[in-house]
């Protein structure tokens, strides 16, 4: 008599391990445990031996599901395939999981090593891998990933706990688009990797066709009014030292705040009015100073090899910590909608308010170039020096006081 639902339904466990064999596919049976587990078999032969393999616990299975399942192995080890060693095998893929591990253990420390990859990229890539990538595929062989995966991941990645608990998003919102397309990017990577390491058919990468959120370019700039509050805040605020030359630095110089904040007393010329950034988005660049910032260096006290130093002293300090106190001034300056890199922003909107041409503003702020001319423009040093001049001298002034009376940055340092 074949198997049937009620027959597997009313089959009752006995004292040792039981079988009951269907008619009408060969092999194929009912297992059941002393304890009254019970799961569906299959008995074949491969390579002259005798095998048998479970094909899934009842309560997971239909009685059709596990027949035709029946079937299609059956037929695979007629054909010279072992169903029951390719399932072995399956288990031993990669999944996700160990992906990710490789790439933080050996892509990422290679790329350090060769100067292509910032401390800052590594890190934000180990906070979307740990929050975003394994939560969501992880468990997966890497193989079995599909773009329909990625597209639910992205749709359900959830937003950053800090802006929730801050107050700056609500709880549930999706993650921005910026935030969601830079998860796109590494996943992108990631799996490129591992059709380099044969861990995926070449050309099978799942996350490409993805198709990109919509970023809405940001144009805040601070106007004079709130530039002047800003640093009237700054000024009042009795916290944090360091944070608010920082800030202030960002300001005069139009540099991005990580450049503010990884500055080292070596890289810093007072005579020559110079700062050396050993590592940008465009590689090694000189970038000059204006005098209202190296007033501000010249009135800070050198607490180890870092202009703006961490609590350890011999690392800088966190951009979290930064960015905390520069929330604090804008809340007490009652400016809204501002964030750290607008003031670099604002510096770049009043250079252009000066008639600086494109290729000299962006020499300016290092942005990237690939134009033979714009060479010659960025050889062009006078220019360059007398328009970080103007801008830094005037966000000074928009910004009140002098330089000689901002807060020492070694004041308060434990």
């Amino acid at each position: 008599m074949g198997l049937t639902e009620k027959r597997v339904r009313d089959a009752k466990p006995s004292d040792r391990t039981r079988f009951e064999w269907d008619d009408s596919v060969k092999g194929f049976g009912l297992r059941i445990t002393p304890a009254g587990a019970k799961a569906y078999v299959l008995d074949y032969r491969a390579d002259g031996q005798r095998r048998r393999m479970t094909l899934g616990e009842v309560k997971g299975l239909t009685l059709e599901q596990a027949r035709a399942r029946a079937l299609e192995f059956r037929q695979a080890a007629r054909d010279g395939h072992d169903p029951l060693q390719a399932a072995r095998a399956r288990r031993e893929l990669p999944t996700v999981a160990e992906a990710t591990d490789r790439f933080l253990s050996e892509y990422v420390p290679r790329r350090m090593a060769l100067g292509r990859m910032a401390s800052a990229t590594a890190t934000e890539y180990a906070r979307q891998i740990e929050r975003h990538i394994r939560p969501a595929l992880g468990a997966k062989r890497v193989q079995d990933v599909t773009r329909r995966d990625i597209e639910r991941m992205l749709a359900s990645a959830p937003e950053d706990k800090r802006k929730i608990a801050r107050g700056k998003t609500p709880k549930g919102a999706p993650m921005p688009p910026v935030s969601a397309n830079r998860l796109l990017a590494l996943c992108s990577r990631l799996f490129r990797l591992c059709e380099d390491w044969n861990w995926r058919p070449q050309n099978s990468n799942p996350a490409r066709g993805v198709e990109k959120a919509v970023e809405e370019a940001r144009d805040r700039t601070l106007t004079t009014k709130e530039l002047a509050a800003l640093g009237r805040a700054l000024d009042a605020l009795d916290a944090n030292p360091g944070a608010i030359l920082a800030i202030r630095l960002a300001a005069l110089t139009g540099l991005r705040i990580g450049e503010v904040q990884s500055m080292r007393w070596e890289d810093v010329d007072m005579q020559g009015g110079v700062l050396v950034l050993p590592k940008t988005k465009t590689g090694r660049r000189l970038h000059t100073l204006p005098s209202a910032a190296l007033a501000l260096l010249s009135e800070t006290r050198r607490v180890g090899p870092f202009v703006i130093p961490g609590r350890g002293l011999d690392a800088p300090m966190d951009l979290r910590a930064i960015r905390r106190v520069f929330e604090l001034a804008c809340e007490k300056a009652e400016i809204r909608n501002a964030r750290l890199h607008d003031l670099r922003r604002t510096a770049m909107t009043q250079a252009a308010a000066m008639g600086v041409g494109a290729h000299l503003l962006r020499d300016m702020l290092g942005h990237k170039t690939t134009a033979m001319a714009d060479r010659y423009i960025r050889n062009a040093g006078e220019p360059l020096t007398e328009l970080r001049e103007r801008v830094g001298a005037g966000m000074a002034a928009q910004m009140g006081g002098s330089a000689g009376e901002v807060v020492r940055v070694g004041d308060g340092l434990k």
